[in-house]
C-alpha cells in the first residue's frame, strides 16, 4: 500500500488549505481510481513543516514557481526513485487554473502510472501513453468531492479496451476511445517518427505539438536512459515568510 507524504513548500497556498484536500485525495484514488484501474489503496498524511517526510513514502509537493518549462504541475521519480508529484502553485494560479485539479490530475497518474513507463496498445497495434488524466484534463472536466474540485481521468474504455460497458471517462464527458476533448492533449508512439502528440478532435490524425523540454511531455520523446531524477532541493525546509 502507498504511504503518501504531502508537503506544502509554497508560499501561495496555507498549510491548512492543503491539509483540506488530503480527504479528497484519497477517496479519489481508493473509491474512484481504484476499481476502474486496479491500484493498491494509498493513505495521504501531511508531513507538517520542519519534519521530514518518512522514508519509502510517495511524495506530493506544493511548491512555487514551476522548475520545468512552464509545466503547471508534473510527476517524476525522487532521486531515490520513488514517485513524486510536483505542484507549483503560483504558476497555476497564474494560468486561471484549479490548484486541486492540478494536483489530483498528477496523483491520479502517478497512481496508474508510477515509473512513468507505461503505455496501452490499440486494436491497430498503436502504443499510447498511459497518461489517464491528458485527454479530461480540463477544469471544465473535473467534479467536487466535498468542498474539493478534482480531475476527471479516463477509463481502460479509451483506450479501446472495453473492460466493461461502462464510460470512456469517470465523468462520462467523451463518447468514444482515443478522444481527446477541448483542453487536452494525449501521445502515440509511430514507429517512423517516435512520440506524436495529438489535440482535441485531432487525436486520430497525429498532429504533433511542441514539448517543453523538462515536460512531462517531453520525457516521452527522449530514451529513457536521457532521463534524470527529480532533485528535491526543497527538502531542506525554509521558514515561511
Amino acid at each position: 500500500m502507498p504511504q503518501i507524504a504531502v508537503i506544502n513548500e509554497s508560499t501561495a497556498i496555507s498549510d491548512a488549505d492543503v491539509e483540506n484536500m488530503l480527504s479528497a485525495f484519497e477517496q479519489q484514488w481508493n473509491k474512484d481510481l481504484e476499481p476502474i484501474w486496479g491500484v493498491e489503496a494509498a493513505t495521504f498524511t501531511f508531513v507538517p513543516p520542519g519534519q521530514p517526510p518518512a522514508t519509502g513514502t510517495w511524495w506530493v509537493v506544493f511548491l512555487d514557481d514551476s522548475d520545468q518549462a512552464k509545466a503547471l504541475a508534473y510527476h517524476d521519480l525522487t532521486n531515490e526513485g520513488l514517485p513524486i508529484s510536483k505542484v507549483f502553485v503560483k504558476t497555476i494560479l497564474a494560468d486561471n487554473a484549479s490548484v486541486s485539479v492540478g494536483a489530483t490530475h498528477e496523483i491520479c497518474e502517478m497512481a496508474v502510472d508510477p515509473w512513468l513507463n507505461s503505455a496501452y496498445q490499440d486494436p491497430q497495434g498503436v502504443f499510447w501513453a498511459g497518461e489517464v488524466c491528458d485527454p479530461v484534463e480540463d477544469d471544465q472536466y473535473g467534479y467536487q468531492i466535498g468542498s474539493i474540485l478534482v480531475t476527471d481521468f479516463v477509463t481502460p474504455n479509451w483506450f479501446a479496451h472495453q473492460y466493461s460497458q461502462g464510460p470512456i471517462d469517470l465523468k462520462g464527458h467523451a463518447q468514444s476511445a482515443f478522444e481527446v476533448l477541448s483542453g487536452g492533449y494525449a501521445q502515440k508512439f509511430d514507429p517512423q517518427q517516435g512520440w506524436q502528440q495529438v489535440t482535441g478532435s485531432k487525436a486520430a490524425h497525429g498532429v504533433r505539438a511542441h514539448a517543453a523540454p523538462g515536460s512531462r511531455r517531453e520525457r516521452r520523446f527522449r530514451q529513457w536512459k536521457n532521463w534524470e531524477r527529480s532533485h528535491p532541493n526543497w527538502q531542506v525546509r525554509k521558514k515561511k515568510k
